[in-house]
């Protein structure tokens, strides 16, 4: 292999081509891989292509065709847009490499016989370029998916936009509004020829797979070359046993929204993860995120698609999450509401770290001297101090301390604006215990 002046990759095509008996063509696309290319600014003209061509060298190659038979004359050769110099250079590697390949005994120059040869050029090319297997993404698509998880845009004009697997010889990278991967001299393979040559690469079998168009979960039928995904049959629904698992995972990730996962539930369990915390000695779970995901799977037992799953009840779930004496726990020391000294009822809200916080204008609050305390007293209520036109005027952790400091400031601002309402002196709030 070292005989030959070439990149490992392109000297191992070589060798290859004489162990599959088409030297000639292996040097034929050796040649064309190296110094500039045949290919002028503008590309090839389509005259040079074939719709029988199985592989992009077959009118790369017709092209230093053209251009030996007009003596590489630079005006010949770009009206077909033609390199010139770039097929002279093509034609002396080409000559170089079967004077070496032959030890110099021929002095006869062959041509190759692509069609002849397709069997043999199309082994030697996946054996020789396995890391540049790839899959177009549709019938009418110009992207493509690689194996080893690339993906890129064919180049105009080749053969691989008539098939649907293929091999490359080159992949590069195009720097512009976005960084974009190239794809070009393409070879037309089937996965049978790719499993003759590898078969240890493949791999195949039912996959439950979610269909973002159908929002369902379907059973597909896959071959892998590697990571590489070059069949994909729909064979219908999944399973119900398959399809929930995954019916939950886009529920956690986002991509479904269950209507009734509403405020009630995120309130649970902000409710149950806070009095795990404030009154370890109950023993009650805490609710993380993979019991999120077990929760949302047993919502979507035995369901199949989004429809199935969208208006599922919720709470039901969640009530069974916990036992007789832990639910009854729950209501009593982290309550949804609040029955206030002055016989006012409050709705508690559970912050996103479970704080609880109750609102309520101040009228309402008259009578209340102390911040209330949940969770056998552990845990202080938030208040918002609201006005009359419901919008927070404070919040406090201390309702006594509010009624001694901030109270008077308040009914300043206020009474005024809100004459209809009633607003006792700070000095008649009977209801407060007297300062030391």
């Amino acid at each position: 292999m070292t005989a030959f002046p070439l990149p490992p990759r392109l000297a191992r095509l070589i060798v290859a081509g004489q162990d599959e008996r088409c030297a000639v063509e292996l040097a034929a696309i050796a040649a064309l891989m190296q110094g500039e290319g045949v290919e002028a600014k503008g590309g090839l003209n389509d005259d040079l292509r074939d719709s029988g061509d199985y592989t992009d060298f077959q009118a790369e190659w017709r092209a230093v065709g053209k251009a030996l038979d007009s003596h590489f004359d630079a005006g010949a050769c770009g009206r077909l847009g033609i390199s010139a110099r770039g097929a002279r250079e093509v034609w002396m590697a080409y000559r170089q490499l079967l004077s070496i390949g032959s030890r110099g005994y021929s002095r006869e120059v062959p041509e190759p016989d692509f069609l002849a040869a397709r069997s043999s050029v199309v082994r030697a090319l996946m054996e020789g370029f396995a890391d540049h297997v790839g899959v177009r993404n549709g019938v009418a698509a110009s992207t493509c998916r690689m194996a080893g998880g690339a993906g890129g845009r064919l180049s105009e004009g080749s053969v691989a936009l008539r098939g649907l697997h293929f091999v490359a010889a080159e992949m590069a990278e195009l720097s512009g509004k976005a960084v974009e991967t190239r794809i070009g001299r393409c070879t037309l393979i089937t996965p049978e020829e790719l499993r003759a040559v590898w078969p240890e690469r493949f791999s195949g079998g039912e996959a439950a797979v979610f269909d973002s168009g159908l929002r369902r979960v379907r059973l597909h039928q896959r071959l892998m070359y590697e990571d590489l995904v070059l069949e994909d049959r729909d064979r219908g629904d999944a399973p119900a046993e398959l399809a929930a698992p995954i019916l939950a995972e886009k529920v956690v990730d986002g991509t479904l929204k269950l209507v009734k996962w509403d405020h009630a539930v995120e309130q649970w369990i902000r409710r149950l993860n806070g009095l795990s915390r404030w009154m370890p000695e109950l023993e009650l779970p805490l609710f993380g995120e993979e019991d999120k995901l077990v929760a949302i799977a047993m919502v979507c037992e035995g369901a199949v698609g989004y429809k199935d799953i969208k208006e599922r009840e919720i709470m039901p779930v969640l009530r069974d999450w916990l036992s007789g004496w832990q639910a009854k726990a729950l209501d009593d020391y982290a309550p949804v509401s609040l029955k206030l000294p002055n016989g006012q009822h409050a709705k508690v809200r559970y912050e996103e770290d479970s704080t609880p916080v109750i609102g309520l204008t101040v009228q309402r609050l008259f009578g209340v001297a102390e911040s209330p305390r949940i969770a056998r007293g552990a845990v202080t209520v938030k208040v918002e101090v609201l006005a009359p036109s419901q919008r927070p005027w404070q919040v406090t952790g201390s309702l006594e301390s509010f009624w001694r400091n901030g109270y008077g400031q308040m009914k300043k601002d206020l009474a005024g604006r809100y004459p209809r309402h009633r607003w006792p002196d700070p000095s008649e709030l009977d209801f407060l215990r007297p300062s030391r």
